[in-house]
């Protein structure tokens, strides 16, 4: 079993990859909010690598991302990643993904803003 399991397991919606476009578009339209599509963040994620190496690799530029977007990380509404593990596509919340990587990661999501945050940048 993949040590990314507890994260896929949050999936809502899994797909082969090669549906990609179609399904990421279908899960876009999907999951809109006002008349507004949802948005899709996606990642290629290694199979073999752990929870921790993923969190390092994947939670910076993602929280500086949702954080750019004034979306709290504890509530990231209409942002879904779209997680590429070898052949399967997997549809996660983005406010799952982060939940599980800070834990992961042994960090709190309050660090997690502190350090990559917008007001990280100078």
């Amino acid at each position: 079993m993949s040590a990314l399991a507890p994260l896929l397991a949050k999936a809502f919606h899994q797909a082969p990859a090669r549906e990609a476009n179609e399904q990421i578009a279908g899960q876009r339209n999907t999951r809109a909010e006002a008349g507004k599509e949802a948005l899709s963040y996606e990642i290629v994620l290694d199979p073999a690598a752990t929870l921790a190496e993923t969190a390092e690799r994947v939670l910076p530029k993602l929280v500086y991302f949702l954080d750019c977007r004034g979306l709290p990380l504890r509530a990231a509404r209409g942002v879904f990643l779209s997680l590429f593990v070898g052949d399967q596509l997997y549809f996660v919340e983005a406010t799952d993904v982060v939940a599980e990587l800070a834990s992961a990661a042994g960090t709190t999501l309050d660090e997690l803003k502190r350090k990559h945050g917008a007001d990280s940048v100078s």
